[in-house]
C-alpha cells in the first residue's frame, strides 16, 4: 500500500511524503522484513526509537517516530502522536474493518468479560454469527486465538476485525486500550458501560482520570450509534449526564423507574429469577448464576440484545443454556461435599461482590486463597484483605504474578498486612499451588475453598506442583 494513502488523515512534521510502497506495518523491530514500515512507539518500559537502527538493518523502507528528524539511510517521518498514527494506519491498511461489522464495545471496571460472554451467547443463540475479543482471548470465525491483552494492540485488533467474517463483534475495551489508542480508527454501533470502581490507580492518576478515559469510548460511536449504561452505579449516573449533554442516543438499565430496562426483583441463590420491566411490560428470566453482580451483567446483555431487535422469549431461552464464563465464579464440586470456586476478582468491588455471592450460598466455612501482583496498585491491598476478613473464616495469603518483585519483598508485605488486619486469621504460603493444597488438606465437609485473582490465567512463575493454572492445580489435587 502506498505510504501517502496510509497517512492521508495524519498530520506530519514535513512538507511532503516520499513515494513509497509499504509492504507491512510493525512497531516491533524484530518483526520487520524488507519493504516494511517501522513506527517507533514510546512505552513505559522501552522506547521504540532505540530500535530504529535494528529495523533498518532488517529492511525497513520508512521510519515513523516522534523525535526530531534523524540522519537515516531511509525516509524518517516525524509525527506528533505515534500511537494515534499507528491506530489510524492500521485501520486504513486493513480496510477499515469495523465498518463491516455490528460492533459492540464493553467497558467498565468489573463485568466486562462475563457480559461479553453473555452477549456472545445470546447473539449466537438468536442466529447471529459473532466474534469475541477480550481478556480470555479472541474467537474469530469459530477459531480461538490467544491475545496478550484484554484489548489487543492496534495492528492485531484491525487484523482480527479484518479476518472476521462474522456479522457481530463483541469486544472488551480496557482503559489501557483506550489510553494507549489501540482502538484508534475503530467505530462502534453500541458502547456499553458496566460500572467503575477502584482499579489501575498505579496507571491512572486518580478515579476521575480513570473515568474520563473509560467514558471516551462513547466518543467512538458510529453515526446513530447507541450508549448502554448502568444507572445503578454512581459513575454510570455521571456518564449518563455527560452523554445527554452531547445528545448521544442513550439507554439505561438499573433499578430506577425511568430506566429502559428496570430490575423489579431477583430471587434465588445458585440460580436467580429476575423480574424485569421494559416500558409497561413485565418479563421473568432465569439466570443460572449466583450473585447480584451477575444480575447486572445479565441486564446489560438483555438490553443490548433488545436494542438489536431480539425478542424476550429468545433471550429467555438463550439464558437457560448459558454455562458461565471460564474463571468467573467457576465451581468445582467434590464427592466429599467440599467445593472449590475460582474467580478472577482482583479489585475491591469485584472481590466483595464475589465473596458476598458465595457467602449467600450457605457454605459452612469460606476459606479464601489469594495474593497480589508485584508492581501493581498497592492502595487496594489493605482494602481487599479487609473484605476477605469480613466474609472468610480463614485467609490463606499467597503469591500472584511477581512482575519482577522479589519473593522476599512480597512475603514481607503480606506478613505486614496480615498482622495489621487479620489478627491471626491468616496463613501465608509463598507457593500458590501449596497454598491451594494446604486449604484442601485442612478443609471439612461443607467448606468452600475460594481462589481469586488469576481466573484462567497461566502462572508466570513455576511452583512446586506441576501445574500452570489454578484450574490445573485443582484437577491435580483431586486426581481428575
Amino acid at each position: 500500500m502506498e505510504l501517502m494513502h496510509l497517512m492521508k488523515d495524519i498530520q506530519i512534521q514535513a512538507n511532503s511524503l516520499p513515494i513509497i510502497e509499504v509492504k507491512n506495518i510493525h512497531f516491533h523491530s524484530k518483526s520487520i522484513t524488507k519493504g516494511d514500515l517501522f513506527i517507533a512507539i514510546s512505552g513505559s518500559n522501552q522506547d521504540g526509537h532505540q530500535y530504529i537502527q535494528e529495523a533498518i538493518t532488517r529492511g525497513a523502507a520508512v521510519i515513523i517516530g516522534e523525535n526530531d528528524s534523524l540522519p537515516l539511510p531511509v525516509p524518517y517521518i516525524r509525527v506528533k502522536d505515534a500511537r494515534e498514527t499507528l491506530g489510524k494506519m492500521a485501520t486504513i491498511y486493513y480496510g477499515n474493518p469495523s465498518r463491516s461489522h455490528k460492533m459492540i464495545g464493553i467497558t467498565g471496571t468489573n463485568g466486562k468479560t462475563t457480559t461479553a460472554y453473555m452477549i456472545h451467547h445470546i447473539l449466537r443463540f438468536a442466529g447471529h454469527t459473532c466474534s469475541l475479543i477480550g481478556t480470555l482471548g479472541s474467537l474469530i470465525n469459530g477459531e480461538t486465538y490467544e491475545t496478550k491483552s484484554t484489548t489487543p494492540d492496534a495492528i492485531t485488533l484491525q487484523k482480527l476485525l479484518c479476518a472476521s467474517n462474522d456479522h457481530c463483534v463483541v469486544m472488551e475495551v480496557s482503559s489501557h486500550g483506550i489510553h494507549q489508542k489501540r482502538i484508534e480508527g475503530t467505530k462502534y454501533d453500541y458502547a456499553l458501560f458496566t460500572n467503575l470502581s477502584h482499579e489501575h490507580l498505579d496507571y491512572h492518576s486518580n478515579l476521575d482520570e480513570y473515568f474520563k478515559i473509560k467514558s471516551s469510548l462513547f466518543e467512538k460511536l458510529k453515526t446513530n450509534g447507541e450508549a448502554i449504561v448502568n444507572s445503578s452505579c454512581p459513575w454510570g449516573e455521571r456518564l449518563i449526564e455527560k452523554l445527554r449533554t452531547k445528545n448521544i442516543p442513550l439507554f439505561t438499565f438499573g433499578h430506577q423507574s425511568d430506566d429502559d430496562l428496570q430490575l423489579l426483583s431477583s430471587k434465588g441463590k445458585a440460580q436467580q429469577i429476575m423480574t424485569l420491566k421494559e416500558q409497561e411490560k413485565l418479563y421473568t428470566i432465569k439466570l443460572p448464576l449466583p450473585g447480584a453482580y451477575n444480575v447486572s451483567n445479565a441486564m446489560a446483555s438483555i438490553l443490548l440484545a433488545r436494542r438489536m431487535g431480539i425478542e424476550f422469549d429468545v433471550i429467555k431461552e438463550g439464558f437457560e443454556g448459558f454455562k458461565g464464563t471460564p474463571g468467573r465464579l467457576e465451581i468445582y464440586k467434590h464427592q466429599s461435599n467440599i467445593d472449590f470456586i475460582i474467580d478472577y476478582a482482583h479489585t475491591p468491588d469485584g472481590l466483595e461482590q464475589c465473596l458476598k455471592a458465595i457467602h449467600e450460598l450457605g457454605y459452612r466455612r469460606i476459606i479464601h486463597i489469594f495474593g497480589f501482583r508485584g508492581k501493581r496498585d498497592v492502595l487496594k491491598r489493605k482494602q481487599m484483605i479487609d473484605i476477605s476478613d469480613c466474609y472468610s473464616e480463614q485467609v490463606i495469603l499467597t503469591l500472584d504474578d511477581l512482575n519482577g518483585v522479589s519473593i522476599e519483598e512480597m512475603i514481607g508485605e503480606l506478613d505486614l498486612l496480615s498482622s495489621q488486619c487479620l489478627e491471626g486469621k491468616a496463613i501465608i504460603h509463598a507457593d500458590r499451588t501449596e497454598a491451594i493444597l494446604y486449604a484442601w488438606e485442612n478443609a471439612l465437609p461443607g467448606d468452600c475453598l475460594v481462589i481469586t485473582g488469576k481466573g484462567p490465567e497461566t502462572y508466570q512463575q513455576s511452583f512446586s506442583l506441576p501445574t500452570r493454572t489454578d484450574q490445573e492445580t485443582i484437577h491435580y489435587i483431586l486426581n481428575d
